[in-house]
C-alpha cells in the first residue's frame, strides 16, 4: 500500500489556485466504479497518476458538497479527481 496524505472519509477544500472546483468542499473517497473502469485500478482504490501537459500528479476523487463546473464550464459534477497538492484538509475521519 502507497504512502497516502489522505484518506477515505477526510473533508477536504480544493485550492482557490486549482484550475475547477475552486474552493470546493468534499469528502475524499474511492472513485466509482464508472472511473475504475476508463482510468484502470487506483493505487490502494485511493490515488491514481495523472499524467498531462501540466505533468504528473497524484489524483484523489472527491465527492462535492455541491456540485461544481469544470474549467471549460462543463458540468456540474458531483465529483471528481483532484490533485493532491491542491487539497486541504479540513477534517479527519476517525473509523
Amino acid at each position: 500500500m502507497g504512502d497516502f496524505r489522505f484518506f477515505a472519509g477526510n473533508r477536504v477544500r480544493v485550492s482557490e489556485d486549482f484550475f475547477w472546483a475552486r474552493g470546493a468542499v468534499g469528502t475524499i473517497s474511492e472513485p466509482p466504479g464508472a472511473v475504475t473502469a476508463l482510468s484502470g485500478p487506483w493505487e490502494g482504490n485511493l490515488t491514481r497518476q495523472e499524467r498531462s501537459a501540466l505533468g504528473t500528479h497524484t489524483v484523489y476523487w472527491i465527492w462535492f458538497d455541491e456540485p461544481q463546473f469544470d474549467a471549460d464550464g462543463d458540468g456540474p459534477y458531483s465529483g471528481g479527481q483532484i490533485w493532491e497538492s491542491a487539497l486541504v484538509l479540513l477534517e479527519a475521519s476517525v473509523n
